[in-house]
């Protein structure tokens, strides 16, 4: 049999001789050749050891799982771009008049089938993408593996990456937890600027109807119709951590050091820009299931207070027969109350507007909320404020009296539960404005949503388990469901 590995000691011996030789280059030139010619190196003996696998002949014919059967047999090669730079594979096709070829090699070796990219390749570019701009990613992607890659096709490959995100998830078992913990869900949602194709079909109509006033610049409340809704949510487990009003105001001032919060754990978090957030509530309603299918935890489900999100929940809910504790995230309560400090006091006079919030934010931790909404309404109805300010007392006292059966702090926080969405906030801020939000990107559909799955998978602390899953995917979408007795080919083939 040919020496396949000839080429790739021939090349070991070269570099070894080469750097032998005295030198006045400085390091990080050497370090630069180094890194050039142990690239092609391992090229070398990437390719001699698929050499060494044969052509995948396996006799005179192959069976499809159609029970077809294959005879013509032929000799084809194959370019693969990899980690290490482009090899040539040369392998044997079976096929008939009106059916296309299969290869026992590839399915030996699982090679892609769509694409002329490894599947290591891909795994580099898709973790590289999902964290950086398309353009630095594959700047990189040529100074590491010397592979050129242009950004359509690190579009097709991303998408490729991202496709058995769903299956994954159905097919993941749920991870035993302990006992006494509390089940947090969260959801939010948050824009992404869209090219216009990609826009839902209410948006795209506003975006053609809509007249600027202003050539350069949008005026003061005019919007640009340029983003598409991203829902976010989070599904964790928290210990209880009891606590009273007096201390949510200590940790404000910061007065108090929480040395023993406890920390979420088994925390998943996702998004998507393609489902509606309807559907994506539904997903965090069903992974909550399969983590607590006896309902024998405490669901907190916390909120920001959007009226259809709200719906959606306690639809649900009510549904399924889960007893739900619904809570009104903390933060947005005290941003609202920020908003109106500005409309009652003089926005230089931090001191009073921060006396002011504190009160507020005092008596709504009492479960006074209904108070304040009224307070708040009176205190502008007295003063007879500008339409900008009076509209914008009025929002906070409605978003309070509205929100009040959800504000039951006591309650909440002497059970131990959490009051702030800073976990979807984070999400929220990671998954879509640290990597979707990069100035002058424009998503299509498609795109965005394979992004949004693989920093999923990341974030998640899941993406190797998901590439196992994924590749293991592969090979049965384009090899074990068309070849029969694929097994037994491959055991012939390795031995």
């Amino acid at each position: 049999m040919e020496d396949v590995f000839r080429e790739a000691e021939k090349e070991f011996t070269q570099m070894v001789e080469k750097y032998k030789s005295p030198s006045s280059l400085w390091l990080n030139t050497i370090e630069s050749e180094i890194a050039q010619d142990g690239r092609e190196l391992t090229r070398k003996i990437l390719q001699g050891h698929v050499d060494s696998r044969g052509t995948g002949n396996v006799g005179e014919a192959i069976t499809t799982t159609n029970n077809v059967l294959l005879t013509h047999r032929r000799l084809l090669k194959r370019n693969l771009q990899t980690l290490f730079g482009k090899i040539c594979i040369t392998r044997t096709g079976y096929s008939l008049r009106d059916h296309s070829h299969l290869f026992p090699l590839d399915a030996l070796l699982n090679l892609p089938v769509l694409s002329s990219f490894s599947y290591g390749l891909q795994r580099f570019i898709a973790r590289r993408v999902s964290t950086t701009a398309f353009s630095e990613a594959l700047n990189l992607t040529l100074e590491i593996t010397g592979v050129t890659v242009g950004k359509r096709q690190a579009i097709q490959i991303i998408e490729e990456c991202a496709v058995d995100f769903d299956a994954y998830y159905a097919h993941k078992m749920a991870r035993k937890s302990r006992k006494a913990s509390i089940l947090v869900l969260t959801t939010d949602g948050k824009g992404i600027v869209m090219r216009h194709e990609a826009l839902r079909e209410e948006t795209q109509k506003r975006a053609v109807d809509a007249k600027q006033k202003m050539k350069t610049r949008l005026s003061r409340g005019e919007k640009s119709n340029r983003k598409r809704m991203a829902q976010v949510a989070s599904i964790y487990l928290i210990e209880q951590f009891v606590r009273i009003p007096k201390d949510i105001i200590d940790e404000l001032r910061r007065q108090k050091a929480d040395l023993r919060r406890p920390r979420p754990y088994q925390k998943r978090v996702w998004a998507s820009v393609e489902k509606d957030s309807d559907d994506v509530i539904k997903d965090m309603f069903a992974e909550a299931h399969k983590r607590d299918s006896k309902h024998n935890k405490e669901w907190v489900v916390l909120v920001d207070g959007n009226k259809h999100q709200l719906h959606v929940v306690k639809s649900l809910a009510k549904k399924e027969g889960v007893n739900a504790t619904i809570i009104l995230d903390i933060i947005h309560v005290i941003e609202y109350l920020w908003d109106a400090a500005r409309v009652f006091i003089n926005e230089a006079n931090h001191a009073g507007c921060e006396a002011w919030v504190e009160e507020k934010l005092t008596q709504i931790l009492y479960g006074k909320a209904g108070k304040v909404a009224g307070s708040i309404r009176m205190s502008a109805a007295k003063r007879k404020l500008e339409k900008d300010k009076n509209q914008t007392a009025k929002d906070c006292a409605r978003y309070i009296a509205r929100h009040k059966s959800y504000m039951n702090y006591v309650k909440y926080l002497k059970c131990g539960y959490p009051i702030a969405t800073g976990v979807i906030e984070g999400a929220c801020r990671y998954l879509i404005k640290d990597r979707m939000d990069i100035t002058g990107a424009r998503w299509g559909l498609t795109g965005a949503e394979s992004v949004l799955k693989l920093r999923s998978l990341v974030t998640s602390g899941d993406f190797e388990d998901y590439w196992t899953f994924h590749l293991k995917s592969e090979h049965d979408r384009n090899y074990a469901s068309k070849i029969k007795n694929l097994n037994k080919l491959q055991f012939i083939m390795s031995s």
